[in-house]
């Protein structure tokens, strides 16, 4: 069953999975992408339901079947699925038939992936941060870049976007991209040492709105956003999901709303791949 959340975004429920498309981002027929939630899948207590990542101690034959019915759910074998080590970084990696990583092996340690390899997803987890999608029809390429405070500092989304023009001769223009679901300006609060980090940018303000003594909320998807049309994305390119992962718990899996030492919580994640 698929219905509307908004008119740039999709919700599809097959097969009891939920997981959310832009229907303007690109035709299914060329590229496939989806965005996961919680919804769905057979994890319970903290990881309830569909966590998707193995690394915080859910129970890992539960975590392989909640990848078996989102892939049947998104129509990518996520078995060949390409991951990295997310690290918090601004590292790129280019993807091509001389690096496919072995099943079950991270490409590398880092924090976006480009490709124009065709029938081999790729993929990021996360749990508040930022998932940044770019498709470029024209030269047949993708990329997907995970942008935290610290990546978003060092421009993640901007260094993924300058390699596929580098790789691809890819023209920002015309790239779209999409900002995923993220913990929002509503429930992002930060001290001196992060909102020190963005003072050099000239949008510094808009990003940041004082909300204590020494506290300040940040717009992490704003501040990305604002990254990418600098770099030469165009306005009616650039998707906003503006979905905080906080704020719509229920269908994210958020960090800062959810985890503690005691009671880790799962991840949601962002798949694309070139169809042909």
């Amino acid at each position: 069953m698929l219905n509307k959340l908004s008119d740039d975004i999709l919700e599809d429920r097959r097969g009891g999975v939920l997981t959310l498309s832009f229907p303007r981002f690109g035709h299914s027929t060329l590229v496939r992408h989806a965005i996961s939630t919680r919804v769905g899948g057979v994890s319970r207590s903290s990881y309830q339901s569909m966590n998707i990542s193995y690394k915080v101690s859910d129970d890992s034959l539960r975590v392989e079947e909640n990848r078996r019915l989102l892939s049947e759910s998104i129509e990518m074998n996520l078995d060949k699925a390409v991951y990295l080590t997310q690290i918090h970084s601004d590292k790129v990696f280019k993807l091509d038939s001389s690096n496919l990583p072995p099943k079950g092996q991270p490409l590398g340690q880092g924090d976006a992936v480009i490709t124009n390899l065709s029938q081999v997803p790729i993929s990021i987890l996360v749990a508040d941060c930022l998932p940044i999608l770019f498709y470029d029809q024209i030269h047949k390429a993708i990329g997907l870049a995970h942008a935290g405070w610290r990546g978003t500092v060092a421009q993640i989304a901007v260094k993924t976007l300058k390699m596929m023009t580098e790789t691809y001769e890819t023209n920002p223009a015309d790239v779209k991209v999409v900002l995923g679901p993220a913990i929002g300006p509503c429930c992002y609060e930060v001290g001196l040492d992060v909102r020190e980090k963005f003072d050099s940018f000239s949008y510094a303000g808009e990003i940041l709105e004082q909300s204590g003594k020494s506290h300040w909320k940040l717009n992490i998807p704003e501040a990305n956003a604002r990254q990418l049309l600098e770099a030469g994305v165009t306005e009616d390119h650039l998707i906003r999901s503006n979905l905080c992962t906080v704020d719509h718990i229920n269908l994210f899996y958020s960090h800062r709303a959810d985890a503690s030492p005691e009671k880790p919580t799962g991840r949601f994640g962002a798949f694309m791949m070139l169809v042909s």
